[in-house]
């Protein structure tokens, strides 16, 4: 009978070990926070923005950006500024090289509480844009906390609505586009 009541644990344990989700962690970055939101919407996007940047999760920050997504960003306060692009691409290795990262020690970006959501008249039809939803951005590695300056930074996420591929009625949203520009 002992015989097989541990045969029944040991097969149990095989069984639930391949359960679960299939990304992969590093050991020493703590697990995500659970499963992330539905992309239903622009603010849901940013929500699973913030949890799999924390995360350093790249399979989440490809689904989460289109794949013609364009950011941008200037520092108006450097005596010659110069417009930078980022591809999804970038963003995807921006997120990688922080999870390779052996000195990084912590990914926190925080969210306002009261995230505006309006149309762009300049903007086709459909998309959304929300400006400045984060209140703090921050990576801290073993010797110092790298903070962005976000009472000097202007930020406008827009958004697109997709077609959903699990469904001809449902619809779900991707960053299109981000700007952020450095301010005196």
């Amino acid at each position: 009978m002992r015989l097989r009541i541990g045969i029944a644990v040991v097969m149990a344990a095989f069984l639930t070990a391949g359960c679960g989700s299939d990304r992969v962690t590093r050991p020493s970055i703590p697990p995500g926070p659970g499963p992330y939101p539905g992309l239903i919407n622009p603010y849901s996007v940013l929500d699973a923005l913030q949890l799999a940047y924390q995360a350093r999760d790249t399979n989440e920050i490809k689904v989460i950006y289109h794949d013609q997504y364009d950011g941008s960003s200037i520092d108006q306060t450097d005596p010659s500024p110069a417009l930078v692009h980022f591809t999804k691409g970038d963003e995807v290795a921006h997120v990688s090289a922080l999870r390779r990262s052996s000195s990084v020690t912590t990914v926190s970006m925080m969210q306002i509480p009261n995230r505006v959501r309006f149309y762009d008249a300049a903007d086709p039809v459909g998309w959304a844009t929300i400006r400045d939803p984060f209140s703090s951005i921050q990576v801290s590695d073993a010797t110092v906390t790298h903070v962005v300056d976000i009472a000097h930074d202007t930020m406008e996420f827009k958004f697109i609505p997709t077609p959903s591929p699990s469904s001809s009625t449902d619809t779900t949203w991707k960053i299109i586009r981000w700007t952020e520009v450095r301010n005196p």
